[in-house]
């Protein structure tokens, strides 16, 4: 069996000025819709690489379930910019997007259906590190080894799935979760249940994902209810509790 995390996960306030720490030469940063850039966080994301050293470059206006062109589009821009590090911030969608960008500018002759293939992702890291910044209290992709990407031709929805594609750095900073309309608070915390509840009950559970999985449900049934009431508190626990069960589902 095997248990695989982000060799490092910042969490807490100001978690997001460990990007000051990072050592590199250049960042290329995947954001979706605006709301980052909206709140200011974009700015500071930028404003920290640039403070660590790092020539710094933008991949705006990744959709909500990101598509095969997508990650195309982005991958070609990777490998015209040659970044050593990958920042994406947002929900699960940028981050989601900038896996699957990894793999392709890691490995330009990889077809996305070769991504696709389970578990059969060749060794990353050779180009860039992945750092995943999460805005949102439910995917919990900033510590999982999953990717959703849709390919809009056919209509349907494909997973990626490998270790590889797991994080090397997770920021988990409450402040971004604040930011969270009420409706998003619903549908993201009950993602989160859903991965606490599946991790617990999967025949792959064991003795390092099951305090994850429970303690995550804990504080979800909690927290929930209080943080779509834009409780602060009870923001910043949910946005722990969904990493907690992400931790778990993609061990499990």
């Amino acid at each position: 069996m095997r248990f695989t995390l982000p060799r490092d996960i910042y969490h807490g306030e100001n978690a997001l000025e460990a990007l000051k720490t990072f050592k590199g030469k250049k960042a290329f940063v995947c954001v979706g819709g605006g709301s980052m850039k909206r709140f200011g966080f974009l700015d500071r994301v930028v404003q920290y690489l640039q403070e660590a050293g790092m020539e710094v470059k933008l991949f705006e206006g990744i959709e909500s379930d990101p598509s095969v062109d997508t990650v195309m589009k982005g991958a070609k821009e990777m490998q015209d910019f040659g970044p050593d590090w990958i920042v994406a911030i947002g929900g699960g969608s940028p981050i989601d997007a900038a896996k699957a960008m990894w793999i392709k500018y890691e490995y330009p002759d990889c077809t996305f259906e070769d991504m696709c293939k389970v578990f059969g992702i060749p060794t990353l890291r050779n180009k860039a590190k992945f750092c995943a910044i999460s805005s949102t209290s439910g995917t919990a992709t900033e510590v999982t080894a999953f990717s959703i990407i849709t390919d809009y031709k056919k209509g349907i929805k494909y997973p990626i799935a490998d270790f590889e594609i797991t994080p090397d750095v997770a920021i988990v900073d409450p402040a971004l979760a604040q930011t969270m309309p009420k409706k998003l608070v619903a549908h993201t915390g009950m993602d989160a249940l859903t991965h606490a509840i599946e991790a617990y009950v999967s025949t792959a559970n064991c003795d390092y994902t099951d305090p994850l999985a429970l303690h995550a449900i804990e504080m979800i049934r909690d927290d929930l209810v209080d943080s779509y009431n834009e409780d602060k508190k009870a923001r910043n626990e949910m946005h722990n509790a969904q990493c907690l069960a992400g931790m778990a589902f993609s061990n499990a």
